[in-house]
């Protein structure tokens, strides 16, 4: 029984290595791989696949549709946030923006009829959002940003005010939204409802309906949220007003959780180019990447589109840079010289924009009392003002008696930047003409950007200045009593620079250890002299 139990296992083992064997070698189309059928469902049938380029860019935390819908969520893989756009800080904003508009039409209701009682408005603010963009990052409008944290593109933001003071908020996005996803979109934009925006036309005409509120909204021409809001306001016969520099002003004066976001932004900025000064570069793109790469460890996004550096033709690297934070920015402008040491020429002129920093701060901080500035346009006068003065010791403008209109006019010549003083807060260039004849109030946030060029064929120079270029620029906080430099991190004076460059260091270490080999030789020689006597 056993024998014949082995033989049948061996017949058997022997019969299935010929079939397997037969398989190998026969002819793939013979073999036939069926798989099981699987019915589509409903939610499959919906989802249309995409390329592996488009996904990417989906995806992309940079990328429109990307994975941070907010402001919140970007700022979760940072150890110690410093979130600004929560749902009280928010609240905070439109309810300021709101009192502003009510108070502008307070102010106009009473020119135009000064025995009249002040009446009760009612509002509605539409605010845009920013478009896709392909060909560069997403960025979010600031206007938009400060009312509500979303980060979506395409987006239109309704805010209301009746005369009972009740307020809400609508948002209104690019993409169709069931009720499971207003529901979560509401909680994470703290919005009361999420509508697609082909219903935008249908609700401002709900809202415009009762009341006969003020619509405000600012128009631009390339926008499909501007060209439904003027359609309204044409069915609807009212005139739509622009609220920019009401929103603007309203905007200058910053709340505590705004500036511990500026704080964190320009120091971030001031850390990193203090690190990029110290390190050795070869081209502007190395230096710009560098301050990228700086940024980003500090859990900052630096914005490419505002980096401009370079070398002049006297060996100084010059670069402008910033970087956000939160939504925030910040950003400083420094110079160093690529030997390692400033020229005395050099030295001359980066002095003077210190000392005229340290002038321009004196004159804010007294801003308002008698005598003093009052405006940022009335501060970048006085800059042009002192410019001329250290030209004229220079020797680079001649000693004559001009007019302060000529004055200003000449040293203009020799100023690099358009607007010196600027406001700084969600939008690093969100400063209109008419912002800059406001006054200066304590909670304003400024950046301050000064600069000496002499060009290459300006006779009436020293042949030892010409083709010089020198800036300096730092945010400035001002408090109630003082101005507080929010880049302070970043050195500033001539020999505090020195210091930090590579080309310095490696000078001073050459320097030691001649001096320590010069001392050896001494002593050796010392000891020869006491050997022979």
């Amino acid at each position: 029984m056993l024998r014949f139990l082995r033989n049948f296992k061996y017949y058997a083992w022997h019969e299935v290595r010929r079939g397997c064997s037969a398989v190998a070698t026969s002819d793939l189309s013979d073999v036939h791989l069926v798989l099981p059928t699987v019915w589509p469902s409903e939610l499959t049938k919906r989802i249309h696949p995409l390329p592996v380029p488009d996904l990417i860019e989906k995806f992309s935390c940079d990328a429109p549709g990307g994975q941070f819908a907010t402001m919140s969520e970007y700022l979760r893989s940072d150890p110690r946030p410093d979130a600004v756009l929560l749902p009280e800080e928010i609240d905070l904003h439109r309810k300021m923006s709101m009192d502003d508009l009510n108070s502008y039409m307070h102010a106009k209701d009473a020119f135009k009829e000064p025995h009249r009682k002040n009446r009760i408005f009612s509002h509605v603010l539409v605010v845009a959002g920013a478009d896709s963009a392909r060909s560069s990052p997403f960025r979010q409008r600031p206007e938009f940003l400060y009312f509500c944290d979303c980060l979506r593109p395409g987006a239109a933001l309704v805010l209301t005010r009746s005369r009972k003071r009740r307020t809400s908020a609508l948002l209104f996005l690019s993409q169709e939204v069931d009720s499971q996803l207003c529901t979560i979109f509401s909680h994470m934009h703290y919005v009361d409802d999420v509508l697609p925006l082909a219903m935008l036309k249908k609700s401002l005409h709900w809202l415009l309906r009762d009341h006969s509120p003020e619509l405000w909204h600012f128009y631009e021409p390339s926008s499909p949220v501007s060209f439904i809001v003027q359609e309204v306001a044409n069915e609807a016969k009212i005139a739509m007003c622009n609220p920019r520099y009401i929103l603007q002003y309203t905007r200058t004066v910053k709340t505590s959780r705004e500036l511990r976001a500026l704080r964190r932004a320009n120091a971030i900025a001031a850390d990193s180019m203090a690190e990029v000064i110290t390190q050795h570069h070869q081209n502007p793109q190395e230096l710009a990447a560098l301050f990228d790469y700086k940024c980003h460890m500090r859990h900052a996004r630096p914005d490419g589109t505002k980096i401009s550096c370079g070398i002049d033709g006297k060996g100084l690297w010059q670069m402008d840079a910033g970087c956000q934070y939160g939504g925030y920015e910040g950003g400083l402008a420094r110079c160093w010289p690529s030997s390692g040491r400033f020229t005395p020429p050099q030295k001359m002129l980066y002095g003077a924009l210190l000392d005229m920093r340290r002038d321009l701060c004196s004159l804010i901080k007294y801003a308002g009392s008698e005598g003093a500035v009052r405006t940022p346009l009335e501060l970048h006068a006085a800059y042009l003002i002192l410019l001329a003065r250290h030209l004229r010791e220079l020797r680079v403008l001649p000693k004559g008696v001009r007019s302060a209109a000529e004055t200003v006019e000449v040293a203009c010549k020799y100023n690099c930047s358009p607007v010196v003083v600027s406001h700084v807060g969600l939008g690093k260039r969100d400063t209109s003409r008419r912002l800059l004849d406001y006054p200066f109030a304590p909670g304003n946030v400024v950046s301050l950007r000064l600069s000496i060029s002499i060009p290459d064929d300006c006779c009436q120079a020293y042949p030892e200045f010409r083709g010089i270029l020198c800036q300096l620029g730092d945010t400035l906080h001002i408090r109630d009593d003082s101005v507080e430099l929010l880049t302070a991190a970043c050195p500033s004076e001539p020999q505090d620079i020195e210091v930090c460059l590579p080309a310095s260091r490696i000078r001073s270490h050459r320097l030691r250890n001649d001096g320590d080999q010069n001392g050896s030789c001494d002593t050796l020689q010392l000891h020869g002299f006491r050997d022979c006597n």
